[in-house]
């Protein structure tokens, strides 16, 4: 599947998004352009096309950097060492306007993403499949991918426009009173993936969504529509039964690594938690610049060098504990150095600010310092069983039912079970947000878990947060070009 998100499909379908008249007496025979009218002719054409939506998440705007940024940044984990743009300081900080740069990008990409799919579905019954489910696969895959950009959308800006494949043309679609129906799409785009693609796939095809991937996406879009604001409590049952659904399928063949390291090693990225990432290859112009985000800068941490963009909060490098089997691969504790291996590099030490180490494999050598070839976990598998946990926390409160997972995730980092009798729901609530803090750190959760939990204002001390920063504001550069849209009340 690497191989197959190649610069040739993508600029070829750039040209996807460009829309057509269907009145027959207004169309015009073409002779040397691809359009949607014209392309869609053969099984390859398809495939091709769904290449084309899956290159949407490879740009910085969005699952490259700035969505994992949003996600980190307004934590008690990460925070930007004053690198870059200003938005980083802002999300940071909790000073962010209408205007910030990243929501804009966020916004505008996710629904390039989407418009890809949308063509995709509107032309692909103008092929004639003769391989038997391939047809399906697609749409599924398809369907999929949009699931995953409007739940992110709606998650981050709660009021967005719905655009399908039935009024994908509409400029100016607005966004009040959408949040039903984008949220009934969201679940039946899943519930299709679910029902129509493979649970796992061999060679060229690894990385393609699968069922147990739209099983997942469906429990976390089930999680955040019983979360705040939504708090549709009925939808914690769902949560619950979708999650235990995907942990017991063996023809998922999903587990946790015995040894934390491994999940993060180039060689073992589509190890048994790999459940969905976007993904990159090096020398093919389709690497990430991840590693260099986060890397050390002027630490010889790395060939080349790194940012230190992504750094980690002293006070969260202090909380986890020193037993903690995750802390050595969470954490630069120490290394050689790569160009220069006679000198040794320590936190703290000759290190002054703490960083990620997850990331960071020193066999993942490109040619740049945009080409290393990690993906970016969508999710895992501990992400699942921690779903799961706080789905039945909520819906039953404390007991062995809601501990099976958070217990499974302390269990391989060498920590003690939690008991049932040392906990509340409340209480209980806050532990399975610390565990997915140290857990899942740097992979892009950490605000949407704030937010589905009601635990900002409770959990963030360092700065002022306010009730508004449980939602991001309609990009103003959007609210200019488009006079339906309307700002999110605490914005206004």
């Amino acid at each position: 599947m690497k191989l197959k998100y190649s610069i040739f499909f993508l600029m070829a379908f750039l040209l996807l998004l460009n829309s057509s008249c269907h009145d027959s007496f207004l169309e015009e025979k073409v002779y040397s352009n691809i359009t949607p009218l014209n392309f869609y002719k053969t099984e390859e054409d398809a495939k091709a096309a769904l290449t084309s939506v899956y290159n949407t998440m490879r740009s910085s705007d969005s699952f490259q950097r700035q969505l994992i940024l949003a996600g980190e940044y307004p934590s008690e984990a990460t925070w930007p060492n004053n690198s870059g743009e200003a938005w980083r300081t802002e999300m940071d900080q909790f000073t962010w306007t209408t205007s910030s740069t990243g929501f804009y990008q966020i916004w505008s990409q996710l629904y390039v993403m989407i418009n890809r799919a949308n063509t995709v579905l509107t032309y692909i019954d103008n092929i004639n499949f003769t391989t038997q489910g391939l047809k399906e696969q697609i749409i599924g895959e398809t369907r999929f991918l949009r699931g995953v950009a409007y739940l992110y959308l709606i998650c981050m800006y709660e009021n967005v426009p719905l655009k399908t494949e039935n009024n994908m043309n509409e400029l100016d679609a607005g966004n009040e009173g959408t949040s039903e129906a984008v949220w009934k799409l969201i679940f039946d785009d899943f519930e299709y993936a679910k029902n129509n693609l493979k649970p796992k796939y061999t060679g060229a095809d690894v990385g393609r969504a699968t069922a147990g991937a739209a099983q997942t996406m469906l429990t976390k879009a089930y999680l955040s529509y019983a979360g705040k604001p939504w708090y549709k409590s009925e939808y914690w049952s769902k949560a619950a039964q979708e999650a235990k659904s995907v942990i017991d399928n063996a023809a998922y063949g999903y587990n946790l690594e015995e040894d934390y390291e491994r999940v993060f090693l180039l060689e073992n990225e589509h190890g048994p938690e790999y459940i969905f990432s976007v993904e990159y290859i090096s020398n093919k112009s389709v690497g990430w610049d991840w590693p260099t985000f986060t890397g050390i800068r002027s630490g010889d941490q790395i060939k080349l060098d790194g940012w230190s963009s992504v750094a980690v909060e002293e006070e969260f490098f202090n909380s986890m504990a020193v037993n903690d089997k995750r802390r050595e691969k969470t954490f630069v504790l120490s290394y050689q150095g790569f160009n220069d291996p006679s000198v040794t590099w320590t936190y703290p030490g000759n290190i002054n600010l703490p960083h990620y180490n997850k990331y960071i494999d020193r066999n993942d050598v490109g040619n740049g310092t945009g080409d290393y070839a990690m993906n970016h976990y969508i999710a895992r598998f501990p992400d699942l069983l921690l779903m799961h946990s706080e789905a039945e926390n909520e819906m039953n409160g404390p007991g062995e039912t809601a501990l099976y997972g958070i217990n499974r995730v302390r269990a391989r980092a060498g920590l003690a079970p939690l008991k049932a009798s040392d906990y509340t729901k409340e209480t209980l609530r806050e532990a399975i947000f610390q565990e997915r803090l140290w857990e899942l750190c740097e992979e892009g959760h950490a605000w949407f878990d704030m937010k589905r939990m009601d635990l900002m204002t409770k959990r963030i001390k360092k700065y002022k947060v306010e009730e508004k920063h449980y939602v991001f504001p309609i990009p103003q550069n959007e609210l200019d070009a488009n006079p339906n849209l309307v700002q999110n009340s605490l914005y206004k």
